[in-house]
């Protein structure tokens, strides 16, 4: 033993501090560093009491997680912890002046979620995180053990009416899940900023280069409109057009289809730019045209209904979804005339078959080559008197259609309207 150790035996408290001091120096050679308060370390527990746990972080001694440290973890996360785990702590105390030394592990895990925000930041990544509460400016989501912030510009379900209507949507949404990615991520000031639009296009856009053109998928309606139905194809909507619904004439989809309802679809187009869907529900359906010509025969008399009248001539509507065009010339007028001055839309009436192409799927038809006794036998098998007018004696030899391209050009539909 040093003689200047030796002289202060006679003084309890300076050997003491003495040994202390060798101890530390001791420890000094092994390494150990000194933690320094909001440091984030990987610590072992090493014991677990009842109000508190022991931690080894790699320093001069272990420190102690406090009871109220451990009161505020999640009653799954406490009564998982075990004896050998390792887990991130945060410094609270360094205990260098006296005092214990303090972490705590929820401090450390809230790090953790930092760490992991940014990389959700950098990464672009979307995720579905639960909907906890809502203030005056957006909704407030739970991401691990931080809150972060939605605005109300980046939730597409809600309307835009303002006032207490748009609270109590955003009441409605808690406890539910919403899909978002990370916009901003400012620690210092403890703000974490949320998107559920800029997630859900990013998803869209995935969708969409997913799908192929010509793949027969499942979906559900999710909306009625005047021009077809639109389809939910699993976080996408595609547009089933009014005239791609059946072959048969459809006024509107609530004839066919509902809302929720699960439906079979063909894939006709992907716009990824413009992110549009063409669908099709009546190819999948049998084509009428396949059969055309076993059902009709030029010549021959069917009854039809008249879906539209133009300039040019009426169109017919057939059974079993056929339609047939009558031109003008072949529609009954004495001269030249407005087709509308002799059949409107729904009239149904008894034409004559002119000609059929089943491979352009194109029928041509007549009411000038009706005569007018086919007529009154027509009339009174359906019950019905024959009309005060007398009708336009046929013509003995009509021309045939030779416009009919013409004519249905005319009568396509214009660019598909927007969702």
């Amino acid at each position: 033993m040093k003689p200047d150790l030796m002289e202060k035996l006679d003084n309890p408290q300076e050997a003491q501090e003495s040994w202390e001091d060798l101890f530390e120096a001791a420890l000094d050679t092994y390494g150990y560093e000194n933690p320094q308060r909001g440091q984030i370390l990987e610590g072992e527990i090493i014991q677990i009491d009842e109000d508190s746990v022991l931690v080894d972080i790699g320093a001069k001694r272990d420190a102690i997680v406090p009871r109220k440290d451990l009161d505020r973890l999640d009653d799954e996360l406490r009564d998982s912890i075990s004896q050998g785990d390792q887990i991130p702590v945060y410094v609270m105390r360094t205990g260098r002046v006296g005092g214990d030394l303090l972490v705590s592990i929820n401090r450390g895990l809230e790090q953790e979620d930092w760490k992991h925000a940014r990389e959700m930041l950098e990464s672009g990544d979307a995720m579905n995180l639960p909907i906890v509460g809502q203030n005056r400016g957006g909704l407030v989501v739970q991401f691990g053990r931080l809150r972060g912030f939605v605005p109300n510009s980046h939730v597409p379900e809600l309307r835009r009416d303002g006032g207490d209507d748009l609270k109590d949507q955003k009441e409605d949404l808690i406890g539910g899940e919403l899909v978002v990615k990370v916009i901003e991520v400012n620690q210092k000031r403890r703000r974490l900023v949320l998107s559920s639009r800029a997630a859900r296009r990013e998803r869209r856009l995935l969708r969409l280069k997913e799908l192929a053109v010509g793949s027969v998928i499942s979906g559900k309606v999710v909306n009625l409109v005047d021009f077809g139905a639109f389809v939910d194809l699993g976080g996408v909507d595609g547009l089933v057009h009014i005239s791609e619904l059946d072959w048969t004439r459809v006024d509107h989809p609530s004839e066919l289809l509902e809302l929720g309802q699960e439906v079979d679809v063909k894939i006709l187009d992907v716009d990824v730019e413009r992110e549009r869907i063409s669908l099709s529900r009546k190819a999948l359906e049998p084509n009428p045209w396949q059969t055309v010509s076993e059902r009709y025969s030029p010549g021959s008399l069917v009854e039809g209904e008249i879906t539209n009248v133009r300039d040019f001539g009426a169109f017919v509507m057939l059974p079993e979804g056929v339609e047939g065009l009558i031109h003008v010339s072949e529609i009954g007028l004495a001269g030249p005339g407005d087709p509308r001055d002799v059949v409107r839309p729904a009239d149904k009436v008894l034409v004559r078959v002119v000609d059929i192409e089943p491979d352009r799927e194109r029928i041509s038809l007549s009411l000038n080559r009706v005569s007018k006794e086919e007529q009154l036998d027509w009339l009174q098998e359906k019950g019905e008197d024959a009309p005060e007018s007398e009708a336009v004696e046929p013509a003995s030899e009509a021309p045939l259609v030779e416009d009919f391209d013409a004519a249905l050009e005319a009568e396509q539909m214009g660019p598909q309207p927007e969702a």
